[in-house]
């Protein structure tokens, strides 16, 4: 027998079906994205949470944003929203998607980098008030379940050290949880589908532009994409004849395209129903790469919030 046949014939021992690299998992053409044409007359969009899953990544070690994590595989948690089209082809996507965070004397509560940490926080507690919550508190045992097990600061608020591994293990057992609630909380389904296994339709706010002290910032290299804070609410129900509460504040915030070399401040058009679907779906940004939010739209963010 040889070596080939050897290893076919323990692939069928296992009742393993092993999937080789070709066409049958090529995606073929890069997703759509979001653009404003697509936009309600309320400049919100409308679409469905598709999938949320964990992955790991690592972090080059010529990367100086998390300098702590430099080499080190870290958690990363996507939940990829799209439009409502029939043909997935014909659907525009956007991904929210969150790392781990480094634990150090910024980061800790009060420190002048906590807002990367508590922007998650807010962004999963938004989430599992639309989909799994619906106006319920946490009980104890998924707050604690929700919670990072490590503690980096004392009784005085000062910074105490935690290991490294230690800091992503615990980011790890959060989005773990997290995952297992949005995909099982629903008698072992997803909670962000119908019980007869149908995307529940949603109200997006994506923006490409907000206004901070240096004047208008793009969220994501000017792509529409989720806001780094969900403020007011960014993730809605959509309900038949019924108005959403979330809303653009076209203020701080556009969907438009803009040229930020010439920054001025955006008007939001009286009418953006052109080519927008009657039942639409969203897709995400990125922070670190390719959609990776990590909790902040860019370095500067830490300096400019824009509330």
């Amino acid at each position: 027998m040889t070596e080939n046949n050897q290893k076919v014939g323990s692939e069928n021992v296992n009742n393993k079906k092993v999937v080789k690299r070709g066409l049958s998992t090529a995606r073929g053409t890069t997703r759509l994205k979001f653009t404003h044409e697509r936009a309600h007359i309320n400049g919100l969009f409308i679409g469905h949470l598709e999938d949320v899953e964990l992955s790991i990544i690592t972090i080059g070690e010529e990367k100086t944003g998390m300098p702590s994590f430099n080499g080190c595989k870290i958690p990363k948690l996507t939940l990829t929203f799209c439009s409502n089209e029939a043909d997935s082809n014909k659907r525009c996507y956007v991904p929210l998607i969150f790392t781990a965070q480094e634990s150090n004397v910024n980061t800790i509560p009060g420190g002048k980098e906590e807002w990367k940490v508590n922007s998650i926080f807010d962004w999963l507690k938004h989430i599992l008030n639309v989909y799994y919550l619906h106006g319920r508190e946490l009980s104890d045992e998924e707050s604690v379940a929700l919670s990072l097990p490590f503690e980096d600061f004392d009784d005085q608020g000062e910074y105490v050290p935690v290991d490294t591994q230690e800091v992503i293990d615990g980011w790890k057992l959060l989005f773990e949880n997290f995952v297992n609630i949005m995909n099982r909380g629903k008698n072992d389904s997803p909670v962000y589908y119908t019980k007869d296994n149908k995307p529940i339709s949603a109200w997006l706010k994506l923006i490409r532009f907000i206004k901070t002290k240096k004047g208008w910032q793009p969220v994501n290299n000017g792509d529409l994409a989720f806001p780094t804070f969900v403020g007011e609410g960014c993730i809605e129900i959509f309900k038949q004849n019924t108005p959403p509460s979330i809303r653009i504040d076209s203020i701080k915030e556009t969907i438009l395209p803009m040229n930020i070399e010439k920054p001025k401040t955006p008007n939001m058009p009286n009418n953006i129903m052109g080519g927008a679907p009657v039942m639409g779906g969203v897709p995400i940004m990125n922070g670190m790469n390719n959609g990776v939010n990590t909790a902040g739209i860019a370095s500067e963010a830490a300096e400019d919030l824009p509330f």
